[in-house]
């Protein structure tokens, strides 16, 4: 059996698709988002330069899955984390908070691609669409303070994530989470109207 051009051995994936995605999650953790190329992940997995170009039409493209990748998987921790709220809504909101943290701590190649500059906004948090949204709206925060909260929210959580990340967070990220969410939501408590008395009957 002869031996392709310069001696390379020609090479059949079974998931060449899977494969490039990991592969480029492994350079996004390494490198950052902006710092490999098709040819890299090509590379990675042992396939040609063009072999990747029948899976994705570039790098942008190859970082778009990776990031929808990513969102997935994140929405599907946050859920597991506030577990229909249980045992209460302020201890599963907390873990909301410590399973953001974790993916970023986990999936770093996955969290990059996510919040990379210039990829689409995430869409606002409301109940029945997001554990986020979920959560605020068993907290009792609706309307257009759920959106603001959820924005400070996720600051708060991306922030820390990324300092951690960098080496840069001189406390724990997990303590700075429940005392700042706790605050948070304390202080929408606080500049909230008060409830109207129900009528005398």
């Amino acid at each position: 059996m002869s031996q392709p051009e310069n001696g390379r051995r020609a090479y059949h994936h079974g998931n060449l698709h899977q494969a490039l995605l990991d592969a480029a999650a492994a350079l996004v953790a390494e490198r950052g988002p902006e710092g490999f190329s098709l040819l890299d992940a090509a590379r990675a997995c042992g396939v040609s330069a063009s072999a990747p170009y029948k899976h994705f039409a570039d790098r942008a493209a190859l970082l778009d899955a990776l990031a929808q990748r990513g969102g997935a998987l994140l929405n599907e921790r946050l859920a597991a984390a506030w577990d229909e709220g249980k045992p209460g809504p302020g201890e599963a909101f907390l873990r909301i908070g410590h399973a953001y943290l974790a993916f970023a701590r986990e999936e770093p190649g996955l969290y990059l691609a996510l919040f990379r500059p210039g990829s689409a906004p995430p869409e606002p948090p409301q109940p029945g669409r997001s554990p986020l949204g979920d959560a605020l709206a068993a907290l009792g925060v609706g309307g257009a303070a759920a959106g603001e909260i959820a924005l400070q929210i996720w600051a708060l959580s991306h922030g820390l994530a990324s300092l951690e990340r960098a080496g840069q967070l001189p406390l724990p990220a997990g303590r700075l989470i429940n005392t700042g969410v706790g605050r948070l939501l304390r202080g929408f408590a606080a500049e909230a109207p008060p409830t109207p008395p129900a009528p005398a009957s």
